[in-house]
C-alpha cells in the first residue's frame, strides 16, 4: 500500500492474510491525508477474496473519512466487485498525476522506445510475410501483386511527374539567377543532376507515396482491424500479413525505385527547359554536363534511398493500421499518425544518408 499524488494504491493480494495489516496502516494515516485522497487505484491488485471485498466496500462507503471511488481495477477484480458487492463498480475518469518536467521527458522517451521496438517487430513480420507471398503465390489472391503495382506505380506517375517538374523548374530558375551573377550558368546542369539524384527525387517520391499510398494502406488495414476482418482471416487459416500486406510490400519494393528514377529524369528535364529558354545555354551542353557529373554511386544512392523509404512507408502503415482500436474515428487518427510518422522517419533517414555519403 502506498499514497502518491493523492491516490491510494493497493497492490498484491487483498485476502484474509493481508487485509488486516492494510487496515491497521490505514488507521494510522493522518486525518488530513485521508481527506486529501481522491481515489483508490486497484491496478496492482491481482486477487480479491471476501475480506478484500469488504475493505474495498469500506473505502467506497466512506469508512475512512470520506467515500473514495475505485479506479483501474483489472477485469478479474472488477468481475468480483460487480458480482458480490452491494453496488457495481462505476467507471471513474482519473486525472493523470502531476509530476516533474523530467517525468514527462522520461515518459516520452519510453513511448518512443516502445514504438520503435514494436515497429521493428512489425517490420520483421512484414519482411517475412512478403518473402513467403513472393515465393508461394497461393498465400495471396491471384493478381494481387500486379494490381498493387498498377495502383501504387502507374496511377502515381502523373502526380510524381508533375510535382517533380514544378520543383525542378523552381530550383533551376533560382539557381540560374544566382549563378548568372558569377558567369556560372553552365553549372545549372550539375546542380540539377546531383540534387535530383542524390536528394530531391527519392525524398519527393517518398513524400508523395506516403500521402497517396501510405495513408490508403493504413486506413484499409485499420478498417479491417476494427471490423474484425483480420480475425476472420485468421479464423479461416489465412495469415493476414501474407494475404493483405505481402502484395503491397512487394509492389512497393518494385515501384519505388522506378518512381524515384522517373522523378529524377523529369526534374533534370525541367532544368533543361530553364537552361535553354531562360539562361540561353545550348541543350547539348546541359545534357553532356548532366551525364558527366553523375556516377554509378549516385544511381546506387537513389536506388538505396528509394527502397528504404518504400519499406518504411509500408511498415509504418501496417503498424498504425494493426494497432487501431475503436471505430471510424480511430481509423482516421491512425491514418494521420501514419502519414506524420512516415514523413518524419523519411526525412531523418534522408539526413543520415546525406551525412554518410558526404562524410
Amino acid at each position: 500500500m502506498r499514497i502518491e499524488h493523492h491516490v491510494l494504491y493497493l497492490e498484491g493480494k487483498l485476502t484474509l492474510n493481508t487485509v488486516p495489516a492494510i487496515a491497521r496502516r490505514l488507521g494510522k494515516i493522518r486525518r488530513r491525508q485521508l481527506l486529501a485522497l481522491k481515489s483508490v487505484d486497484l491496478s496492482g491488485v491481482g486477487r480479491v477474496d471476501s475480506c478484500g471485498l469488504g475493505l474495498i466496500e469500506t473505502l467506497r462507503d466512506g469508512g475512512y473519512r470520506k467515500p473514495l471511488p475505485v479506479v483501474n481495477a483489472s477485469s478479474a477484480v472488477e468481475d468480483v466487485i460487480n458480482t458480490f458487492a452491494d453496488k457495481p463498480l462505476e467507471v471513474m475518469p482519473t486525472e493523470p498525476p502531476r509530476g516533474f518536467f523530467s517525468d514527462g521527458i522520461g515518459a516520452g522517451l519510453y513511448a518512443i522506445f516502445h514504438m520503435l521496438t514494436e515497429g521493428l517487430l512489425v517490420a520483421g513480420e512484414v519482411f517475412a510475410a512478403s518473402a513467403v507471398s513472393l515465393f508461394i503465390p497461393s498465400r495471396h489472391r491471384k493478381g494481387a501483386i500486379s494490381e498493387q503495382i498498377v495502383q501504387i506505380g502507374a496511377r502515381g506517375v502523373p502526380i510524381v511527374g508533375l510535382l517533380s517538374f514544378i520543383i525542378g523548374f523552381i530550383l533551376a530558375l533560382q539557381g540560374a539567377v544566382q549563378l548568372e551573377q558569377f558567369g556560372g550558368t553552365p553549372f545549372i546542369a550539375d546542380l540539377m543532376a546531383l540534387a535530383m539524384f542524390r536528394e530531391l527525387a527519392p525524398l519527393l517520391t517518398a513524400i508523395i507515396v506516403t500521402g497517396r499510398t501510405g495513408s490508403a494502406m493504413a486506413s484499409e488495414i485499420g478498417t479491417m482491424q476494427v471490423t474484425n476482418e483480420i480475425d476472420a482471416l485468421r479464423a479461416m487459416g489465412i495469415r493476414p500479413y501474407e494475404y493483405v500486406v505481402g502484395p503491397k510490400f512487394i509492389a512497393m519494393t518494385v515501384v519505388m525505385p522506378m518512381l524515384a528514377f522517373l522523378s529524377a529524369v523529369i526534374g533534370i528535364f525541367s532544368g533543361l527547359v530553364v537552361s535553354v529558354f531562360v539562361a540561353g545555354q545550348p541543350a547539348r551542353t546541359y545534357i553532356d554536363r548532366s551525364l558527366n557529373i553523375l556516377s554509378a554511386g549516385d544511381g546506387l544512392l537513389l536506388l538505396t534511398k528509394s527502397l528504404l523509404f518504400g519499406w518504411a512507408i509500408a511498415a509504418i502503415a501496417v503498424y498504425s493500421g494493426t494497432n487501431v482500436e475503436g471505430g471510424a474515428v480511430e481509423v482516421g487518427k491512425a491514418t494521420t499518425n501514419a502519414v506524420v510518422t512516415t514523413t518524419f522517419v523519411v526525412v531523418i533517414l534522408n539526413v543520415v544518408f546525406s551525412l554518410v555519403y558526404v562524410l
